[in-house]
């Protein structure tokens, strides 16, 4: 019965731990970024400017009032017979309604409305510029604690080690074989290791904490962080700001498209009409209505004084995107040498230590048998121990930089 209730317990617990996957984290940390709020404010920006660019083609209203004072009006210099005709006023009043309807724009508004869906564009991309960076950090965290945990069993297993020889010690102590100085060495170093722990779990600790922070997921000690196999890096570079280049040339395009457009005919209808003293007929000294309509053409001559300069401008803005690019590019194919060239290096070295840890334990374990039969001293066994620990952490710490640096190339050409 104990046995199958210590089954039960032991299912609950793993049923109920919580595991974590290096993806898993990354979405996370994307999900519940302050810059994901951003979305929002720039579609409500794209919808802000699309509709004004349309209500371009909506009637353009002004209502007009004037009151003004003039020393002389329009008078006959003769008189007629029989006829009396009163001058004008010198106060004159009016109020109209002054309406313009494009007919014809150049192309104004429609060229509007693709800079505001381009701007769109490059403000969303330049917020997954900035995301995608989390991964990088993620990397840093995720793989810190996985080292920790790691190094935290070997500090066990070594523990351990070294409470079995200390058993064996004490038993040879009891027989009169060593001196109570050698069961301190041991002890002593026992002590260290527990510090070492101590350490580790609270570098651990910090490592989980921040882990929550960008994922905004309670986690702890008791959270399995799943560790990612080694993976296939190739050779092409998928980097949002290779996108957000594009993008801002795309831009760059567009002015060139408003800057044609602005120097293009224009025709529109327009139409007044209202209210005053005098109306259109100056001979009739009284309010009066009166209206006038028809059509405008807009021929903007002078915007060709500049139209050369302004694209020549605009031309140098992409040249400079141009080499913006190319020297993103340079420093990327910099970074992707230098980490393939630490993978090789890396890798190198845990081989190495592989072949060192087969050494090591095997020293070892012909030190504990001398141990036991008196041949060396505690100190000698420790000795032996303590390169063995050092020789497994190394290799925990370079498979874990294997794996870090892996997984920074891989964010770092965001694939």
């Amino acid at each position: 019965m104990k046995i199958l209730k210590y089954l039960f317990l032991l299912l609950f617990f793993s049923g109920n731990a919580q595991t974590l996957t290096l993806e898993e984290c990354y979405d996370l940390a994307k999900q519940n970024s302050p810059l994901i709020k951003r979305h929002d404010l720039i579609a409500k920006t794209k919808e802000y400017n699309l509709e004004n660019a349309a209500k371009g083609w909506l009637p353009q209203i002004q209502i007009v009032g004037q009151a003004t004072y003039q020393n002389d009006v329009i008078q006959f210099p003769i008189q007629l017979p029989n006829m009396t005709i009163e001058p004008l006023s010198k106060d004159q009043y009016k109020v109209y309604a002054d309406v313009q309807q494009n007919i014809y724009d150049g192309g104004m508004i429609a060229n509007q409305k693709k800079m505001a869906i381009i701007n769109s564009e490059i403000e969303l991309q330049k917020t997954e510029v900035e995301t995608d960076q989390l991964e990088m950090r993620i990397n840093q965290i995720y793989f810190g604690i996985l080292q920790t945990d790691e190094q935290l069993q070997q500090t066990e297993l070594t523990k351990s080690d070294l409470s079995s020889g200390l058993k064996k010690a004490e038993a040879q102590l009891e027989n009169g074989v060593i001196f109570r100085s050698n069961i301190d060495v041991l002890k002593a170093q026992i002590d260290n290791l527990e510090q070492k722990q101590l350490e580790l779990q609270s570098t651990k600790k910090s490592f989980l904490q921040m882990l929550s922070l960008f994922i905004n997921k309670n986690i702890d000690e008791n959270t399995t962080l799943v560790k990612p196999e080694k993976i296939l890096i190739q050779d092409e570079n998928k980097r949002a700001e290779l996108k957000l280049f594009d993008l801002q040339k795309q831009g760059l395009e567009q002015q060139k498209a408003n800057i044609n457009s602005k120097n293009l005919p224009k025709l529109g209808a327009f139409f007044q009409g209202g209210y005053g003293k005098p109306g259109f007929n100056m001979l009739k000294n009284e309010f009066d209505l009166f209206y006038i309509g028809g059509l405008r053409l807009n021929i903007p001559i002078s915007g060709f004084y500049t139209r050369k300069n302004d694209l020549a401008l605009v031309e140098t803005q992409q040249q400079e995107i141009d080499v913006q690019k190319e020297n993103f590019l340079f420093n990327q194919q910099f970074q992707t040498i230098q980490n393939n060239s630490d993978l090789d290096k890396i890798q190198q070295l845990i081989n190495k230590d592989n072949e060192l840890i087969e050494l090591r334990e095997s020293i070892k374990k012909a030190s504990l048998a001398q141990l036991e039969n008196g041949v060396i001293t505690t100190n000698d066994y420790l000795r032996e121990a303590n390169e063995l620990d050092r020789a497994k952490n190394q290799k925990i710490i370079h498979e874990i930089q294997y794996l870090l640096t892996q997984y920074n190339l891989k964010a770092q050409l965001n694939q």
